[in-house]
Parts: C-alpha cells; structure tokens; sequence
C-alpha cells in the first residue's frame, strides 16, 4: 500500500514537472513571438524615426530654442546653433546665446530647467531670469513615425515628406581608418592614404520633401518650382503648412523702429490690435488704404545666420466689420510690376466683386459683404495665382501663368495693402504669411542656375528650410531603391503632436 502512494506521488511530481515546464516554454515562446512581431512590424510597417537637424524648419524640428519674443510675445522655433534671433513679428532682436551676456561664461541651471526655471553665471555670479533662460535652452528633435509599407502599393508623389537612405557614405579605410565623409560610393574606389579598396561605409537617413518625380525635367526659378517647364503648385494642405508668419497684429510690440502700417490720411484710427478706417463722411472717392511698412523676404524666425531673399509670393488675412453705408472694400497685392486689386461691394452698393489686374478687370463674382457682421477676408498671390476667399468659401482664382519660364530675379519686390471707399471698417485679426522660397545654395547647384533631367529612377529632394538644407540642389538625386517610406505623424514633443503635410 505503501509503494503505491509513493509511486502515485512521484507520478504527480513528475506531471506537475510538465506543466511548470510547459508554462515557461509556452511564455518563452510569447515573448520571442512578441519580439519577432515588433521586429517585422519596424522592418516592413513602421518605424519610429527623431529629427537630428533643422533641414526641414519649421514643418519639423531638430534640436532647436524654443523662442519667445519679450518685446510682442511671439512664440517661434530657432535653431540650435543661432545666437541671436529676429523676430518675425516685430523684427526685435532676441539675445540667445548659452554663455553670459556679462563675462561670455557658459549659463548654469538646473535640470529640468522648466522646473527649476532659474539659471546663473558661476563666475560673475549674475542671474538670469526664467524668460530670459527658456530662449537659450536647446530642445530636441520632433520623434516622427514612418509608413514604410505605403510605397509597395503607390508611388510616391510630389510633395510628399519622405525618409531615405542618404545617397552618399560616410567611408572609413579598414587598413588605415582614413575617412572619407559625404563619398559616392563605387566600385574600385581607393583611399588616398594607403591606395587600398576595402572600406567600411556607414549609411544615414535623411528627411525631406520630394519635389521631383523619375523622368522629368526640374528647375528651380525665383524661388518657385518648374517642371517641364510648367510651375508646379502645392496642394491646398501643404500650402497651408508652408505659409510662414510674417505679422500678426494680436501681439503688440511694446518698441517699433518704424510704423507697421502706412497710412493715407487721418481717417485710419490704429489701436491695439484693431485699425479703424471711416471715410463715409467724406466727398473724396478715392480708396483710402493703409500700407504694410516693411519688406517682404524669406526670413521666418528660425534662421539668423545667413542673409534673406526679398520675395513677393504673399498671403493677408483679416476680420472685418462693415457699419451700415459702407460702399467699397478694397485690398491690394503687388509683386515686382503686378498690381492685382480686389474690390469686394458692401450689401447695398454694386454686388459685383472684382479682380483688376494692372487695371484691367480680369474676374467678375456676384458677391458681396453683409454690413453689421464680421467676415474673414483671406487675399493671396502665390505661385502664379491669385485667390479670395471669403468667409473660408473661395471667391475666386485667378491663374496667370503664361506657360513660359521665367528669367531669374537677383530678388523680387512686394506690397500689401487694405482700405476702401466711402466707408467704415474696423479691421482685426490682420495677418501676414510668405510661401515657402527655394533659394539658389550657390552657382552651379543642380537645378538652380539651368534645368537638371532625372533619370528612371531617380528622385529630387529639398528641404523646407531652403536656405539651410543639405538637399539635391548640392547631392543631385535619389535613387528609388533608396526610398525607406513616407514621413506621416510628429508624436513627440506633446506640443507638437501633429499629422505632417
């Protein structure tokens, strides 16, 4: 009797045995499978990317300052390496730097500094202020994720914001560790050290917009696009994502150089983040405007380095209240010798809203403004159109592009103006914005200074930040084989949580 309870023991021993094994194998297993699935998910589906340079700014971030102007309140990115920066805004000069201001020691704090928020100089023992402080600190790159399974059913397409393997390596020597930074790589390539062929190379990722499809013939022009010799316009999503602040009148200076508006006579009343124009008492029936007071270029904040392109692609935006009587609002875009005039009736005058071109009526809309309400007013001329919207509903557009290439422009010239004729307007919410310009690096930069043809497989790629974007104006193309997917959501920084377009 009792070998058979010792034997029925060991027999329960044993099972149990199995099935502490069995348990282990089976979560062994889970996890390797778990793994696995990440692993194919990253290779083949998505994979999680961070920005490491300001190539692509401002639509997405490197290692930057995060800037906020004391003399207007303007918020804006900087880069990493700026020193000083300009606001977009007011045009104040914002100090940046991470070394003392006093003795050129490098500023102390605390990590985190958002939690600390005080900052000090160790050898001249002069304190900075928290806002003072936020300006100088360097942030880090947006953290993106990449599709990299949507290339296998569609091409990619122009304008697009796409991940690729760097066409040029980074090669070191294996006889005598010489590197070649930035090196085309080919077969029978010698280091010009020790003459021999073998090299270990080291591939990048990059991250810009592609602009050039297989096949076509490119140019770059006045900072606009050519292909075939056509100008190519963005999509209306990407073009809302490359218009650039340039003013906005809810961040008052607290010091201005010079008026932001001009004015034609005393009947403008500016006050603090509204300007008032009242003409109906008036016999004169010429428009009354107010004349934005700076020039136009491609600065946008985040560059203080290097120097800026006037330019005259631009976009005014506005609130506006009409009194009762009013008769004629009036706004106007120039570019180099293009005067392009819209002439938008109140509700009780002629109900026709007009575009006039050097003069000369070139569109006709039977519209008009309802006096006593507010109505946003949105005024562009960008890439060879020009477009009204109002209330969000677009009134017209207006292309004038004459199919033909244009000569290239040293710079261009702008002006921006808003009024009208026998009436009473308060006008609020007055912004500014500039299309996104393609710059010329230097001469002979591919696609620049004459047409570059790509091949059957080739891609051209720029940087948003044009004038500080190592892109195929200098490398030329991108192979297809290279493409790794398309750039599609900013999940880090929080505050910057965004689909990209």
């Amino acid at each position: 009797m009792a070998d058979i309870k010792e034997k029925q023991a060991i027999t329960r021993g044993k099972e149990g045995d199995k099935k502490k094994k069995g348990k282990l194998r089976e979560n062994i297993e889970s996890i390797i499978i778990a793994v696995a699935v990440a692993f194919a998910i990253r290779y083949f589906v998505v994979e999680a990317f961070k920005i490491p340079t300001g190539s692509m700014a401002p639509t997405l971030l490197g290692e930057h300052k995060n800037v906020k102007c004391p003399n207007c309140g303007w918020f804006f990115y900087a880069d990493r390496q700026s020193e000083n920066a300009q606001c977009p805004n007011c045009q104040f000069e914002i100090r940046l730097s991470a070394y003392c201001d006093v003795c050129g020691s490098r500023i102390r704090y605390n990590w985190p500094a958002w939690l600390w928020r005080k900052g000090y100089c160790q050898k001249c023992q002069v304190a900075v202020s928290w806002p003072d402080l936020a300006n100088r600190i360097i942030h880090g790159g947006n953290r993106i994720v990449v599709n990299k399974f949507w290339y296998k059913f569609k091409d990619p397409q122009r304008w697009d914001v796409v991940v690729f393997i760097y066409p040029l390596y980074d090669l070191t020597c294996k006889n005598c560790s010489t590197q070649l930074p930035d090196t085309e790589w080919h077969e029978g390539i010698r280091c010009p050290r020790c003459g021999l062929t073998k090299f270990s190379k080291q591939k990048k990722n990059y991250i810009k917009r592609l602009v050039g499809l297989p096949g076509e013939k490119l140019q770059i022009v006045n900072g606009d696009l050519y292909i075939n010799d056509k100008i190519q316009r963005k999509p209306a999503p990407v073009q809302e994502t490359l218009w650039l602040p340039v003013y906005d009148s809810n961040y008052l200076a607290k010091e201005e150089d010079a008026p932001v508006w001009i004015t034609d006579g005393d009947a403008w009343q500016t006050h603090d983040k509204s300007i008032t124009l009242d003409t109906l008492s008036r016999a004169n029936s010429n428009a009354s405007l107010a004349t934005f007071g700076r020039s136009i270029s491609d600065q946008n904040g985040y560059n203080s380095r290097t120097g800026h392109t006037e330019m005259g692609d631009t976009k005014i935006s506005f609130d506006v209240t009409l009194l009762k009587g009013s008769q004629l609002l009036t706004l106007v875009l120039e570019k180099n010798n293009d005067i392009f005039t819209a002439l938008i009736p109140a509700d009780n005058a002629d109900k026709k809203t007009r575009l006039l071109r050097n003069g000369t009526i070139v569109v006709e809309k039977d519209i008009g403004l309802q006096t006593g309400h507010s109505h946003k007013i949105e005024f562009s001329n960008v890439d060879r159109m020009v477009s009204l919207a109002i209330d969000n509903k677009e009134i017209f557009a207006f292309d004038y592009d004459d199919g033909m290439v244009p000569d290239q422009r040293s710079f261009e010239t702008s002006k921006i103006c808003f009024g009208g004729t026998r009436i009473h307007a308060t006008f609020e919410n007055i912004k500014i914005f500039h299309d996104l310009y393609y710059t010329s690096l230097s001469s002979g930069t591919w696609g620049t200074t004459k047409p570059v043809q790509l091949g059957e497989k080739d891609y051209f790629m720029l940087g948003d930040n044009s004038r500080n974007s190592n892109d195929s104006r200098v490398w030329k193309f991108v192979p297809k084989k290279n493409i790794v997917g398309k750039a599609f959501f900013v999940f880090w920084p929080l505050n910057t949580i965004k689909f990209i377009k």
